[in-house]
This record gives C-alpha cells, structure tokens and sequence, in this order.
C-alpha cells in the first residue's frame, strides 16, 4: 500500500487541497468567524483552517516534495488571513528548523561557496517574503499577541488564562485519575473548552493512559531522519496550543513517520512486492 504511487497520490491530494483553499479565499467564496476578520474558508472555525492547512503542509514536507516551499507560500498566506498566531508560530517553527537544517547541510558538503549561495537563496526569499507582507496590509494586531502578553500576569499565567486551562490550575487532581472527555465542556463553572491537546487529554483521561499514548506516539517517530524533526517540532509544539487530537491529518502525521522514515530502497522493495502479489491474482 505504501509505495511511492500510493506516496504521489497522496502528495497531489495535498497540494490540491491548498490550491483549493487559496482559490475559494480569491474568489471571496469563504467564510470568516461570526463576522469577524478571522477567515475560516470552508471550515467552521479559522483554527480548523489554520490546522488543516499546517497539517497538510507538513505531510508534503514529509513527502519531500519537490513543490513544498512554493506551497510554504500558499500556506504563509492563508495563515494569515485567520489571524492564529499558534499556527503562525508553527509555521515560522517548520521553515526556521528547515532552513538551518539546510544550511547545515550547505556547510557540511559544499564548503563556503555553498553556504553563500544558499545565504543569498535565503536572503532573497526573505525579501520577496516582506514585499508580500507589505503589499496584502496584514494587520499584526489581528493576532492579539499583545493583549496576551499586556496584562501583570506571568507568561504562564496568561497561556493558561488564554488557553482556558484554568480549571487544571484550579482541580488538578483529575491529571491523576482523569476527569472524562464528553460533549458538555463546562466544569466548576468554566464554560470554554481547554485549548491544548496536551493537557487536555492528560486531564480528562489521566496520566497512566496520557504515558501510554505518549509511549506509542514516541514508537512511531523515534527513527525519523534529521529533515523530518522540524515537521514534529512545529506539530508538537502547536498542539500545546489548541484541540488537535480530533483531527485525522494529526494522527496521519504520526503514522506517516513509519512510512516517510524508510529509505528508497524500502520503497523499491515495497513496489516489487506488490507487483509480486498482483502477478499471483
């Protein structure tokens, strides 16, 4: 199943699927959050758009493919238009960790003269990142980072208070044995739904099957290659943030390490295989 066919396929969905969100934003198709500035495209939430747009994003990544920084544009983009800064971060963490892995690797293999051209790549990049800032007039004040960073409280403080995890601070026993995860979010008279996949699934199931998840999670991605550890960085780090876990693109991502980890040659040895088991039939 998982050859390089399979692989392609999968890539071009991706790729159609953020050319399909950047078409219906042009076009003015999309929807924005309660009639706010927030963007939401297709989606019934702009995180739900921010996500489903980092997610696929990263899939590519893993892909290696050869078009991902075109749609590192694409994704910037639509990014901005839903005012996330949690997925703002996110993708400033998956280009940042890639460009010093690629610099790195400049450094190791080419000497001075490929690092200065990947320097000057770099360079120019940036500055035709900045003139698309200039020219679609996003405004920073949409992400509201001040309003979480302007108050007396601590930085903790204000992620808590921000991420509704306030009843965690307040009941914390509950990471021990868990409070349960249904369809009603108020408890102890707090009505928002915690937003961090984290510690929300810590909460509501407890820490023993939290440690169990976690355990498989690190089985999947323990092997992954060098290029592959700022995807899982920027999605890890993201879903302290926000509700993640109930998206299938989340767990896809996890999966994909035990696929998008192997070398060529399993690739190879996989589409022989199945070539082998088509001749049979």
């Amino acid at each position: 199943m998982y050859n390089k066919p399979w692989l392609n396929a999968l890539g071009l969905v991706c790729k159609m699927n953020l050319l399909i969100q950047l078409a219906i934003y042009l076009l003015h198709k999309g929807s924005y959050w309660e009639g706010t500035y927030r963007y939401m495209g297709t989606y019934t939430d702009p995180n739900q758009l921010g996500f489903a747009i980092i997610s696929t994003l990263s899939i590519l990544f893993l892909l290696r493919d050869k078009w991902k920084y075109l749609f590192v544009l694409v994704a910037g983009f639509i990014i901005l238009q839903t005012s996330s800064s949690g997925m703002l971060i996110a993708l400033l963490i998956l280009v940042s960790l890639d460009g010093m892995i690629m610099l790195k690797r400049a450094m190791d293999n080419g000497g001075i003269s490929y690092t200065v051209v990947f320097i000057t790549i770099l360079g120019i990049g940036g500055v035709i990142a900045l003139i698309m800032l200039d020219v679609i007039h996003i405004d920073w004040d949409h992400f509201r980072v001040s309003d979480k960073l302007s108050n007396n409280n601590s930085v903790l403080q204000n992620f808590i208070n921000d991420r509704a995890l306030n009843v965690a601070q307040e009941h914390p026993e509950y990471f021990l044995f868990g409070y349960g995860e249904g369809f009603q979010f108020p408890r102890y008279g707090h009505s928002e739904e915690m937003h961090s996949t984290w510690i929300s699934l810590c909460y509501y199931y407890g820490v023993l099957p939290f440690s169990i998840l976690i355990a498989w999670i690190y089985t999947n991605v323990r092997r992954i290659k060098l290029d592959m550890v700022p995807i899982y960085c920027a999605i890890f780090l993201e879903a302290f943030t926000l509700v993640n876990h109930r998206q299938a693109s989340f767990w896809m991502i996890i999966l994909l390490a035990n696929v998008c980890g192997q070398d060529d040659s399993a690739y190879e040895y996989n589409d022989e295989l199945e070539i082998e088991e088509n001749k049979s039939v």
